[in-house]
């Protein structure tokens, strides 16, 4: 495992040396809201990354600032012209399921892996299509199979004068961590503006109303990006 870590961080700092962009960034967010579920209370979630040549590496937490609830991602994407293609690792633990981080074991791990795709049609046109699947780790149905939780979206960026807006829709096609058959899970419109702080420094904030119709859950987040 040793040996793992340490060619896994050689790779790493080759990469980030060859990047085209480094990235860090983090959002401070009034809850946690994911794909319609509620997934934590006020959270810090930071991200760092690098971008090359249309494929973009990254790490991205979510830490909660009253409970020790953490999420650590590692996320894969390669653009190509209008098609992205994801790969994701999540890790969560919490203060009842303490998970350890390097438990691969499928039914007690903290660790989920999902693969997906997204397509947007087109500029002048830019509703985007994504599926994502989890097709490994602790993903289970009550009866012991598989669950194969599948999420899709579509999403619909537009703006109101210098505000940039959201439109989405989400919904799981079978029984899985969303719900327990066919539903729709996640009706989302957001709005982001920057704030002028100074001249030369502005503070990008958003605000973001949710429903879950399965859940019959109504949510308000609000967020501060540095």
């Amino acid at each position: 495992m040793k040996k793992q870590i340490l060619l896994i961080a050689i790779l790493l700092c080759s990469a980030f040396v060859q990047a085209q962009e480094v990235f860090v960034t983090a959002d401070f967010v009034s809850s946690y809201i994911w794909r319609g579920i509620d997934s934590g209370n006020a959270s810090v979630q930071p991200s760092l990354g690098l971008n090359w040549k249309g494929l973009t590496v990254y790490a991205w937490g979510s830490t909660e600032f009253r409970e020790k609830n953490n999420e650590i991602d590692l996320s894969l994407e390669y653009e190509y012209k209008n098609l992205t293609l994801y790969a994701n690792n999540y890790f969560t633990q919490t203060e009842e399921e303490p998970f350890k981080y390097f438990n691969y074991n499928s039914h007690s791990t903290g660790h989920t892996f999902e693969v997906g795709a997204g397509y947007m049609l087109s500029e002048k046109f830019p509703l985007s299509v994504s599926w994502y699947t989890t097709f490994a780790g602790n993903d289970y149905r009550e009866n012991g199979n598989r669950a194969w939780s599948s999420y899709c979206e579509l999403s619909y960026p537009f703006s109101v004068k210098d505000v940039n807006m959201s439109v989405e829709a989400g919904f799981t096609p079978w029984e899985s961590m969303y719900s327990d058959k066919f539903n729709v899970v996640n009706i989302g419109l957001s709005a982001t503006k920057e704030i002028k702080i100074t001249s030369n420094f502005s503070l990008p904030i958003f605000g973001k109303l949710i429903a879950n119709p399965y859940e019959e859950q109504l949510y308000f987040v609000f967020g501060i990006t540095l």
